[in-house]
């Protein structure tokens, strides 16, 4: 792992007045999560080669990697589990201490015990998580720093639980609708590969010497099983090179671009992945809002919520027309793919003063919205999918024993 360095950074704070400062961390990104966990607006970030910091020991280094491993499982227990003793009277460094020795995973151990040294020696608990970026995401470390303002941890903790359980649950929902169909693709191309390279040459050498008096449709099976047996040294290399050539195109930002694009016009996918990326957008407006976050801070942490970049230009517009003193429901309603109702409904809460509930309201009805959604593409895949194995197997099959069915004619060459 490389040094720790030196950073001097231009932020604005939660007032709006441009702040400056320096701080050591592992990257510019750590400097301007940390920032953004302590509601500052970061516009710069720049390292000072000058003052690089020593390496960190070995055991911090372990925990550092470890911490990437950590399940979001753990996190919303630990959010649930902390919200209940705190809410009885349990102390802070206490309530930590006792999560500590019962968390069984011993990568989430590590964090807590790096988590609960800090708290004993005097952090905020929100500093203390900001710390750990990829552990504890950023609206959760914003609520921290609301609720220790408010005095309202157990109550603010709970609802992060919540919160992460629903989106954990809406993520399994997309993951499960999604399986299905991949799972059938790749068993029918498995099977076909497996019919091509070893069942059809047995046939071949049994038709070979008849090849004129085949069906046609068998004879261009035979010949495509021909080339996949003994041609791969043409065609394997071009496709690994086409695999790894779409793998590196799709991380660029034009292939990006063409598959979020894909899950937002797509039949079929469109409605599943507009429902998901409308629950967990007000969902997450809703949670922050009612903590009180600021919102810039708010549309900052929605960016790394949806991850598409269309709703990225999305952000961008918002955040441009709140710093000129426009509504959220402007660009809403600027948006082609947020439907008419959802911007009304914005525009409705903004007028009435009632945003944060109105948001809530509206991630209720989109998660309702996915929910009917993801069983009916299910539903509907299903038998295409069943239809697609049907139509491939079922079509080698019969090309295979065509000539079978006219075996008369075949024995008796023509």
């Amino acid at each position: 792992m490389p040094a720790q360095s030196t950073y001097t950074y231009k932020a604005r704070d939660s007032n709006g007045a441009v702040v400056t400062g320096s701080m050591v961390a592992s990257s510019a990104d750590d400097v301007s999560a940390r920032l953004r966990a302590e509601g500052s607006f970061v516009f710069e970030v720049e390292e000072n080669p000058m003052r690089a910091v020593p390496e960190l020991d070995e055991q911090q280094i372990r925990r550092s990697e470890a911490a990437k491993s950590v399940k979001r499982e753990d996190v919303i227990s630990f959010c649930q589990q902390l919200s209940v003793m705190l809410d009885t009277g349990v102390p802070l460094a206490e309530a930590l201490d006792s999560f500590c020795q019962q968390t069984p995973r011993k990568e989430f151990r590590g964090v807590l015990e790096v988590l609960r040294d800090d708290i004993h020696s005097g952090e905020p608990l929100s500093a203390a998580a900001a710390k750990w970026p990829s552990v504890f995401p950023g609206m959760m470390i914003s609520l921290m720093r609301a609720s220790e303002a408010s005095g309202t941890m157990a109550t603010m903790l709970g609802r992060v639980g919540d919160y992460l359980a629903k989106e954990r649950r809406t993520a399994k929902q997309i993951k499960g609708a999604l399986s299905y169909p991949i799972f059938m693709m790749i068993s029918g191309i498995a099977m076909t590969v497996f019919l091509m390279s070893f069942v059809l040459p047995r046939f071949a050498r049994i038709y070979d010497q008849r090849a004129a008096t085949l069906p046609t449709p068998t004879r261009i099976l035979l010949g495509l099983s021909e080339f996949v047996t003994t041609q791969y040294m043409w065609y394997g290399p071009v496709l690994t090179a086409v695999i790894v050539a779409l793998v590196i195109w799709v991380k660029k930002p034009s292939g990006r671009r063409v598959c979020d694009w894909i899950r937002l016009h797509c039949p079929g996918v469109r409605g599943m992945f507009g429902h998901l990326y409308i629950t967990r957008t007000t969902r997450t407006m809703a949670t922050l809002m009612a903590a009180g976050v600021n919102l810039l801070d708010i549309i900052d942490i929605c960016r790394g919520v949806t991850g598409n970049v269309y709703y990225a230009e999305l952000w961008d517009s918002m955040e441009d027309g709140v710093r000129k003193g426009q509504q959220i429901s402007d660009a809403t309603f600027a948006c082609s793919f947020i439907p008419p109702n959802v911007s009304s409904m914005i525009a409705a809460g903004e007028r009435s003063g009632q945003l944060s509930k109105v948001m809530e309201r509206i991630a209720e009805f989109s998660q309702e919205e996915l929910d009917s959604t993801v069983k009916q593409v299910t539903a509907f895949i299903e038998p295409v999918m069943i239809m697609f194995m049907g139509v491939v197997i079922g079509g080698l099959a019969l090309a295979l024993l065509l000539p079978i069915f006219s075996m008369g004619k075949v024995m008796a060459g023509g």
